[in-house]
């Protein structure tokens, strides 16, 4: 499998084999004695053997590696003989490994690679870009998540601390970083395994937003488009921007009642992010008054975006949206469009099967009861009288099977808003509320 020869005039001998690729190759053994010439060709066709059967060397050539220098070791790893360890490659240090690892993440979105070099310039600024990968123990690794936890708010002016789950969310990154650099065998062990990555729910950003809040502050607005994509987040659950974006008017099927949603945000699941959800009685007169602007089909293309605004990063809709919260007098909440969708599927979740309001909202159960589902007032306030009727917020009655009569019979809770929109004039012309110019971030 393996010969020796030697060059005329060298001290020394060639070993020549052919590797699996079925390509001669060579090596040059200067200064080897013909034994230790044949030790090396002896244990070369065991590498070879054990390569071609996918197997590991046995405890005989391991231990022969373990005793051979760097320049053999060398030639081995050149001849695809041998893997090249964190040793053979020399150190590695923080910058540049994290460049490469992100910039060889072709495969996530735009969006994804900003989140991951929040992450990256974090770890650069606090252990330095040509910190020694190696050199991170696992102590290094906790007292950065105590920097980040303390000092980590780089956003907002009149505080440093960062939210737990910004916290857990940047470990998480820093983990998978470090989880490559293991798999890739550049480093031992992850020094940030251990530390607690998983996203909670957090109760004190959730904030349930009743439908009568919301028709309030759509008083205040003239602007069509924004009216719509309130409501359609707080009457469908859409997410904003990211699904609002990606609507077109041939997903509006308003004689079906019948959204179609692209998810970019879930679209590698099977499903391939697409889903469908009810026009529920709340949502239409919004979208009925864009529809009868656009005139779809005809002035414009089925193809052509419902909402023409804000699809770009530079326009942040949430600052319109806070500064006509302003004009209604209502203090603006925390996460506002994510709560606008939560309160959502709070409701629908009171009346209808988990299973089909996930599939509508576009979630899965653990994650709608971990971070959407909230305790309400009114579910409360009924349980104590003993009702056996809900509201959905809008016109749907949990108890469809209860006479006519008694229905007229009982007065309308006080979360039944299907109502609040008779008196809500839709304008289909723009006006300049709502046209407030574009800022980054929200």
């Amino acid at each position: 499998m393996a010969s020796l020869s030697q060059d005329k005039g060298r001290k020394g001998f060639r070993l020549s084999f052919y590797g699996l690729d079925k390509r001669k190759r060579s090596m040059w053994l200067g200064g080897f004695s013909r034994r230790q010439a044949t030790t090396v060709k002896t244990n070369v066709e065991h590498l070879l053997v054990a390569r071609a059967a996918g197997d590991t060397p046995d405890v005989h050539v391991a231990r022969w590696l373990g005793s051979i220098g760097p320049d053999l070791r060398k030639k081995l790893i050149t001849a695809e003989l041998i893997e090249a360890t964190a040793e053979d490659r020399g150190p590695v240090t923080l910058g540049p490994f994290l460049e490469r690892y992100v910039a060889s993440r072709k495969d996530v979105k735009d969006s994804t690679q900003a989140t991951y070099r929040k992450t990256v310039t974090a770890l650069v600024s606090y252990f330095g870009a040509g910190r020694r990968l190696d050199s991170i123990t696992a102590g290094d690794a906790e007292m950065w998540r105590v920097e980040q936890a303390t000092n980590g708010n780089q956003r907002d002016r009149e505080r440093t601390e960062m939210e737990e789950n910004s916290v857990r969310r940047r470990v998480g990154l820093a983990r998978q970083f470090f989880r490559h650099a293991v798999k890739r065998k550049l480093i031992a062990a992850n020094p940030f395994d251990g530390l607690p990555a998983a996203v909670r729910g957090n109760a004190k950003r959730q904030q349930f937003i009743s439908a009568e809040t919301i028709y309030a502050a759509l008083e205040h607005a003239t602007c069509p488009e924004l009216r719509a994509v309130i409501a359609l987040s707080r009457f469908a659950g859409v997410r904003v921007p990211s699904e609002i974006v990606s609507l077109t008017w041939q997903d509006v099927d308003l004689e079906a009642s019948r959204l179609t949603i692209q998810a970019s945000k879930t679209e590698h699941h099977e499903d391939g992010g697409l889903r469908f959800c009810p026009i529920f009685p709340e949502l239409r007169p919004f979208l009925q008054a864009l529809y009868d602007t656009a005139n779809p089909g005809i002035d414009c293309p089925l193809s052509a975006p419902v909402i023409t605004r804000w699809r770009s990063a530079d326009q942040n809709i949430g600052t319109a949206f806070r500064k006509l919260l302003k004009r209604a007098g209502i203090k603006p909440w925390p996460k506002p469009f994510h709560n606008l969708r939560a309160s959502r599927q709070t409701e629908l979740l009171a009346e209808f099967p988990v299973k089909d309001v996930c599939e509508w909202i576009g979630n899965s159960q653990p994650v709608a009861m971990k971070h959407y589902a909230m305790a309400t007032d009114d579910s409360f306030q009924r349980a104590i009288c003993g009702s056996t009727r809900g509201s959905t917020g809008g016109s749907i009655w949990a108890n469809q099977g209860e006479s006519e009569a008694d229905a007229q019979n009982e007065k309308p809770s006080k979360t039944r808003v299907s109502e609040g929109f008779r008196d809500l004039e839709i304008s289909k012309s723009l006006g300049p509320a709502g046209l407030e110019p574009a800022t980054n971030g929200l």
